[in-house]
């Protein structure tokens, strides 16, 4: 029996509507517009950072490189979303930043592995 009140679940919930969330918003034009200058990378750094550990939290069984290429695949796929959605141009900086945030919640996911901090 599938018990929908496991923690593990519950990341996964939480993974699944970050990503919605991240199309959703971003399929808008003046999404862009919400955090300008330096916060645009911060942004997008703490997003992905977020998706990769709720990631790693809700499938436990994947392994750290695994996770840091989906999360950054998910950031290409993003990216390349918004040309379709609003004319956006393509950003490689905004892909580049989206697989450091990638990074940067694998780093973080590991460190929980390690002391065994969650799941």
């Amino acid at each position: 029996m599938i018990t929908l009140a496991t923690p593990m679940n519950l990341y996964r919930t939480i993974t699944f509507l970050l990503i919605v969330m991240l199309f959703t918003i971003g399929s808008f034009p003046a999404a862009g517009l919400a955090f300008p200058g330096n916060s645009h990378w911060i942004a997008h750094l703490t997003a992905y950072a977020l998706i990769a550990l709720f990631f790693g939290l809700g499938w436990t069984q994947r392994h750290a490189v695994f996770i840091a290429l989906m999360v950054a695949g998910i950031g290409l796929v993003h990216e390349l979303s918004e040309i379709i959605t609003h004319a956006h141009a393509f950003e490689a900086n905004d892909v580049i930043i989206n697989a450091s945030g990638a990074l940067l919640g694998v780093c973080i996911l590991s460190i929980i592995r390690k002391y065994r901090l969650a799941c």
